[in-house]
């Protein structure tokens, strides 16, 4: 049975004036679950990983939370710390806190970027339905 789904796109130099006006980290604390930051933390220090690249990283962080928010709400209301973007298989997954409590057996996540932008969609699926 589908909980929810969410759709959310976001505009990179949306992102970008926010990283400017609050700094980096600060915006980077804000958003990303503390195993998330780590791996922030430890991506920055690698010379590829630049501007951009930490850019793309926590916009689409911000796409697919805000699109998982979405699929939750208003049953559940999640905070920006309770989800976990991961990898699985080369795409992106999600660890959702307390997800059992909230019925979450299985989630599905596409995200795409192009040019200036990213859109997430996330399907969150429970158990099936007796109906």
């Amino acid at each position: 049975m589908i909980l929810g789904i969410g759709v959310d796109i976001v505009h990179l130099p949306r992102i970008a004036a926010i990283v400017h006006r609050r700094g980096k980290d600060k915006f980077a604390k804000r958003i990303l679950s503390p195993i998330e930051y780590k791996e922030f933390q430890s991506n920055r220090l690698i010379p590829s990983f630049n501007d951009e690249k930490q850019l793309a990283y926590l916009s689409s962080r911000w796409c697919i939370k805000e699109a998982t928010y979405k699929a939750l709400y208003p049953i559940h209301k999640l905070e920006w710390k309770h989800v976990t973007v991961i990898k699985k298989e080369g795409k992106p997954g999600i660890d959702i806190i307390d997800s059992k409590l909230h019925g979450i057996q299985r989630a599905h996540i596409s995200l795409s970027h192009d040019g200036e932008y990213a859109i997430s969609q996330v399907i969150l699926e429970g158990e099936k339905s007796d109906q």
